[in-house]
């Protein structure tokens, strides 16, 4: 590689973005290790692929802006991240980045001291992420990254101001692998399934490709050990679609930065649908107002506004009627989906489809730009996974229409979610019905044992048919079939219920009908081509 990251020395512009580079790649190499090591023994773990994606987002984000300071490659990383962020994990991780920039601002180059402060800077912006952050994740990771940092600076002279940044990457690498094997201890999950925690894993293999590059070594990534799981928080949005929708970004004009809470209170005051997010350097205001003229010249006030624009949602309205979305439509539908037989049912029922992916998920951007092509002024978007949840809400940052999620998990919530759907209705109220409804469905996915395992006291080994329940292990047996009826049964299966069978790759319609006909001869039973991959059965409860 060429660029300025010498041994043992200061970071520059060029030397940054190589760094950005070496951590990217390590994670990238490393990703199906960590996807291997998750709590649940199922073919999907997905931690390692979306915290790379991520990453790779950043690198190429830092790689391609022309910049001469490092401060400005780790801003351009942040936004990179911030747009391609997959999964809770990967969420977490640009956030983490955002912090790791913010403290950078303004820097030539990278010092001890500096890095020292990125560092305590990312794991303070990562918790601020999460609504119930929780001791035994990558958080955990991240704070004792931080922590040594911050010892190892301490100890040069001068707090490491003009200091070399080895000595002080080393240390936070070398705490933040003892927090991993760590994390086994504070999480009973981890515990019980024998794994440290992927996320945290992931941090490490991060900061290990990074210190490699500083050092002007390959890291060695059989060196690199296990790990496992990432949070997730969720929240909603204002329903309102009258008027315009107002959008701009609002720099500091005098000297002093924008006040976040002043430029929130303001728009509040103009409107509804209010999301301002960003920090006293630049903040981005999405709102519904009917004076959108007099809301532009009282933020003028506080800064100065940009990229301006203003969309009038009765137009918006008109031109989904022309498109045959109905005549009273205003608020659009999309699913996240996986399998063509899923995707024909979202579709019935009025949704625009996006791919959930096996490995990796959906980035933020990428849900964005997917709600925003329904031409829809409010969009109710379906996750329908956990690991999703995350990367839709920071998607709600970067739409240029509202968007709505129903915190559905699963593909059967999401279905569920979905006959509640009605083009005509009110966001606020569409988000309630359909809430409730996937609260009211069981789901059980049957799959293979990607590896031996104990996890919520069951002991699988490799290669065994499992049911999961509501995202908890049920069962190993040793048909598909068989795993398939016993995690019904734990779901409440039964006389007067509907049971519904989607059927994916390896699975067969007719011996699940039969099996679960047999097994529950008074519930209604209805058998559907679900089309996805990883998992022959996917079956939900319902009263």
């Amino acid at each position: 590689m060429s660029g300025d990251v010498r041994p043992t020395g200061r970071v520059d512009a060029a030397g940054l973005r190589e760094l950005f580079e070496a951590g990217a790649a390590a994670l990238a190499a490393a990703a199906d290790a960590i996807n291997a090591i998750n709590v649940y023994p199922v073919p999907d773990g997905d931690t390692g692929s979306n915290m790379a994606a991520t990453m790779r987002e950043a690198a190429a984000a830092a790689r391609e802006v022309r910049a001469e300071r490092a401060s400005e490659v780790a801003a351009a990383a942040a936004r990179g991240a911030l747009y391609g962020a997959r999964g809770n994990s990967g969420v977490i991780l640009s956030q983490a980045l955002r912090g790791f920039a913010d403290a950078l601002r303004d820097c030539g180059e990278i010092d001890a001291a500096l890095l020292a402060q990125g560092l305590r800077a990312a794991a303070g912006a990562a918790y601020d992420a999460v609504s119930r952050p929780q001791e035994g994740t990558m958080l955990t990771v991240l704070r004792a990254a931080a922590e040594g940092a911050a010892a190892a600076a301490a100890r040069l002279p001068g707090e490491g101001r003009g200091a070399v940044c080895l000595p002080v990457l080393e240390q936070a690498l070398a705490a933040a692998e003892l927090a991993e094997a760590r994390t086994q201890e504070m999480l009973p999950s981890l515990r019980e399934a024998g794994v440290p925690d992927a996320g945290g894993e992931g941090i490490c293999v991060l900061l290990e490709g990074m210190a490699a590059r500083l050092r002007g070594e390959d890291v060695d990534l059989s060196l690199l050990a296990e790990g496992g799981q990432a949070r997730e928080f969720a929240a909603a949005h204002a329903e309102d679609v009258r008027g315009y929708c107002t959008e701009f970004v609002l720099e500091p004009a005098f000297g002093e930065g924008v006040d976040i809470a002043r430029l929130r209170a303001l728009a509040e005051r103009f409107g509804s649908s209010v999301v301002v997010v960003g920090d006293a350097q630049l903040a981005r205001v999405h709102v519904h107002t009917e004076e959108p003229e007099a809301l532009l010249r009282a933020a003028g006030e506080l800064g100065t506004p940009g990229r301006v624009k203003v969309d009038d949602m009765g137009a918006q309205r008109a031109q989904f009627e022309r498109a045959g979305s109905g005549a009273t439509a205003s608020v659009g539908l999309l699913a996240l989906s996986r399998g063509d037989g899923f995707d024909r049912v979202f579709e019935s029922l009025g949704a625009r489809v996006l791919d959930l992916g096996t490995r990796e998920k959906p980035a933020a951007g990428e849900i964005a730009a997917a709600a925003e092509a329904t031409g829809a002024p409010d969009v109710v978007v379906l996750p329908n996974h956990k690991n999703v949840l995350l990367a839709a809400e920071q998607a709600a940052q970067l739409a240029r229409c509202t968007l709505h999620i129903v915190p559905t998990t699963t593909l059967p919530q999401g279905v569920a979610a979905a006959l509640m759907f009605d083009p005509a209705g009110r966001a606020a109220e569409l988000v309630s019905r359909m809430a409730e409804a996937a609260k009211s469905v069981r789901t059980v996915e049957v799959t293979r044992a990607a590896a031996s395992r104990a996890a919520d006291g069951v002991r699988v080994e490799a290669g065994q048919a499992i049911a999961v329940v509501d995202g908890r292990l049920k069962a190993a047996r040793a048909t598909l079939e068989d795993a398939l009826v016993e995690g019904l049964a734990a779901a409440g299966a039964g006389a007067g219920k509907l049971v519904t069978v989607y059927v994916g790759e390896g699975g067969e319609a007719g011996l699940a009908g039969d099996a679960v006909r047999q097994r529950f001869p008074g519930a209604e039973v209805e058998v559907i081509d679900g089309g996805q991959p990883l998992y022959p059965y996917i079956a939900s409860v319902e009263s």
